[in-house]
């Protein structure tokens, strides 16, 4: 047979039916076929992978293109992403207008800048985006959204965000369960509560990254997951709960999914809450929402990743500069730069470290996104009639971590120094080598997932 990449000699890592020796055969940006290692075959590319393991294409479910350097983080931050092995990203959209302008502008910059094939998601926080949502999806294929608990008051109004209250909410699950085929995302945090510590804290003068994680401590955003899962469970919602940040929040969705099951809870956590805590001496480097936590949070997390209970780990990606995480822990910027982090550390802290399967790895980082946001199986797998999206990985090479080798917008990354064990060596989408050793050899050619 005749294809148009062949991999060859590789370790493919299929998340349903597990390892195998096998190569791939491509035509047309396709999985053609899975073919048993050695079958007589050619390929106008062959990529030999003797060594290497071969995963479904990452996808990054929790992106924030252009809330770093505007249109042209789809550049910047979609390069970075190729670097990192992902292949596909799903990037949150804000705004207090009607989406559909803003759908257009990030179209327009993604089709001629992402490297990377993306998804939308959209932040509903005003009535027109319940009353426009049915049109969301049928006019643009969008198929989540994201709500955040956090946003009450004037708290999200340096984005232009109004507040809301849980009547919105609750009208906000009904409409997700009346498209039929979308979910509900969703940022839990109590922030009456925030103010009120907060406010103490400051009176108390502390401006330390430790401030910071009391003044959200981890109860306000178990309370808030535990509400949020609650109400999806009445109005039979499928909800994900996006960034845990530790036990108590995932022992509060346990204790519902044990109780409940009218619908799906889904449970992100983030790389950063994997490795980093709140006593690291990277003061306001290290701020984001919810805090960081504790070294006994990283292992339960680990642990839900582990068990089953985490499904899936986004970045929360965010290409501001270091200018903007400086000063006073109250003033600095929340947020940092983590789509290129995701794969690595899961090797390296997980596989390496606490012997994590690779079957696991390819089911949080791949296959499950795509079946919770209905790309499945058109990603996700090696299947054949699959996208041929592809992350090559070299599971004994060492590297050290530097903003400047993922390319992005950001100049400074929270694992700056670290070394980290298990890197993507290639990284191809839809058929295409777009990233080989750590440079970027093919031109901007991402897809809009649903609109292709």
């Amino acid at each position: 047979m005749n294809y148009d990449l062949l991999i060859r000699n590789g370790t493919i890592v299929n998340p349903i039916t597990g390892l195998a020796e096998a190569d791939i055969g491509v035509r047309d940006g396709k999985v053609a076929a899975v073919l048993s290692k050695g079958e007589v075959a050619e390929g106008t590319e062959v990529i030999d992978a003797a060594g290497k393991i071969v995963f479904p294409g990452v996808i990054d479910p929790h992106l924030h293109i252009g809330l770093g350097n505007g249109m042209e983080d789809w550049k910047t931050e979609t390069r970075s992403a190729v670097i990192g092995g992902v292949t596909t990203g799903w990037n949150y959209l804000i705004s207090g207008g009607s989406y559909f302008p803003v759908i257009e502008e990030n179209r327009a910059a993604a089709r001629e800048h992402s490297y990377i094939d993306w998804g939308f998601h959209l932040v509903p926080s005003a009535p027109v985006h319940l009353e426009e949502m049915a049109e969301y999806r049928r006019r643009c294929g969008i198929r989540s959204f994201k709500y955040f608990t956090s946003y009450r008051g004037d708290e999200g109004a340096y984005l232009g965000v109004e507040g809301t209250d849980d009547g919105f909410m609750w009208r906000y699950f009904e409409e997700v369960v009346d498209l039929g085929d979308a979910v509900a995302c969703v940022h839990p945090e109590n922030i009456e509560i925030v103010w009120e510590l907060r406010k103490k804290l400051q009176e108390a003068d502390r401006h330390d990254l430790k401030a910071w994680r009391e003044s959200r401590p981890q109860v306000v955003e178990a309370q808030a997951a535990h509400s949020v899962a609650l109400y999806a469970q009445e109005v039979g919602c499928p909800v994900y709960i996006v960034h845990i940040s530790g036990g108590m929040v995932l022992d509060e969705l346990m204790s519902i999914k044990e109780r409940y099951d009218n619908a799906p809870v889904y449970i992100e956590t983030c790389p950063h809450y994997l490795t980093h805590t709140s006593d690291d001496d990277i003061g306001p480097m290290g701020k984001v929402n919810p805090p960081l936590r504790t070294h006994d949070d990283i292992e339960d997390l680990w642990e839900g990743i582990e068990n089953g209970l985490v499904d899936t780990v986004g970045s929360d990606h965010n290409s501001r500069k270091r200018e903007k995480k400086t000063g006073s822990i109250w003033k600095a910027s929340a947020g940092f730069p983590g789509t290129g982090t995701i794969l690595p550390v899961l090797l390296s802290e997980g596989v390496h470290r606490r012997g994590l399967s690779l079957e696991r790895v390819a089911e949080i980082t791949s296959l499950n996104p795509a079946r919770i946001f209905g790309a499945f199986p058109k990603k996700g797998t090696i299947f054949a009639g699959s996208d041929a999206d592809f992350t090559i990985v070299d599971l004994d090479k060492e590297q050290t971590v530097t903003a400047d080798l993922y390319q992005g917008n950001s100049d400074y990354s929270l694992y700056e120094g670290w070394k980290l064990k298990g890197w993507p060596v290639a990284t191809i989408i839809r058929g295409q080598l777009v990233m080989r050793d750590g440079e970027i050899v093919a031109q901007p050619g991402g897809r809009e997932v649903f609109q292709d």
